[in-house]
């Protein structure tokens, strides 16, 4: 639970930054369309933290604009699908987008710049996640 809170705590930040001063600063996106490269998790009860390097294998997820999505573990297919982004979802007294695939538990949903945030919002102790645009 300390973990959520944290991890909360940092979603909260993030959420605080996207506030621009100027066209430049931290631009939020929406547009999900294309490749994520993974780049680590971190939760769970144990507060782990989770990368490429600790698990052995990499992870690309593309998103196409048909909200079509294939998962790839090391260049092989492990799942395909179709997917939808829920907006202004009310969770805890905090507005957030999900990010719905197939019949999981929406995850809450941030890009800014080239980065993706993830995060088990339906879930005590859940994963966030961060992926890297692949350009």
């Amino acid at each position: 639970m300390k973990y959520f809170a944290m991890l909360t705590g940092a979603f909260l930040l993030c959420a605080a930054s996207a506030c621009k001063k100027s066209a430049s600063v931290n631009p939020v996106s929406d547009d999900i369309t294309g490749s994520w490269r993974w780049v680590r998790s971190q939760g769970g009860i144990a507060g782990n933290t989770l990368t490429p390097a600790t698990v052995g294998y990499n992870q690309t997820q593309i998103y196409g604009a048909d909200s079509t999505l294939k998962m790839y573990k090391n260049d092989t297919l492990k799942m395909q699908g179709r997917f939808y982004i829920q907006r202004n979802v009310q969770y805890r007294g905090e507005i957030v987008d999900l990010l719905k695939i197939a019949d999981q538990p929406g995850r809450s949903l941030v890009i800014r710049n080239d980065t993706l945030y993830t995060y088990d919002v339906m879930i005590d102790d859940g994963y966030g996640s961060v992926y890297a645009r692949i350009r």
